[in-house]
């Protein structure tokens, strides 16, 4: 028995050259551990996505959202072992390891976000949504005015 890793799509220098900006590594792998680790985070937070469930959706834009709010939360919010950093410091401090979100290890913020914080953050859509339906009496009657 053996694994046999092949590039299915692009090409391999490409492959080997984006193995290089992000791990550093010569004898980089790709490895898909990280990838089968979040689907997990994903079905264990989200009701829908649990195998056997009663909790169905019933529209997509609601799974989406909560899709968001965990991978947002996953990236900002929970820190992560294995990102840990052991103290530079000579004197005994309180705490061994300094805790890390991949937000952080990954240099987008200097610290830990709370979920108020997140819940709070602004963001802009990508694009405003068309209005659908008939427009409201009031609108139909200022643009007459107008």
């Amino acid at each position: 028995m053996e694994v046999v890793r092949e590039v299915v799509r692009g090409a391999e220098g490409a492959v080997q050259e984006r193995l290089m900006e992000t791990q550093r590594s010569i004898t980089a792998l790709i490895n898909t551990a990280y990838v089968e680790r979040l689907n997990a985070t994903f079905r264990a937070r989200l009701a829908p996505l649990v195998r056997r469930t009663r909790a169905g959706v019933h529209k997509q834009a609601t799974l989406e959202a909560g899709m968001w709010l965990i991978g947002t939360c996953y990236n900002f919010v929970w820190v992560h072992r294995s990102l840990r950093q052991e103290r530079a410091s000579e004197e005994p401090p309180a705490r061994k390891w300094i805790e890390r979100t991949p937000a952080q290890a990954a240099g987008l913020t200097d610290h830990r976000w709370t979920l108020e914080e997140l819940m709070s953050f602004v963001v802009m859509p990508a694009r405003i949504p068309k209005r659908r339906g008939r427009r409201p009496k009031w609108l139909l009657e200022a643009v007459r005015a107008a």
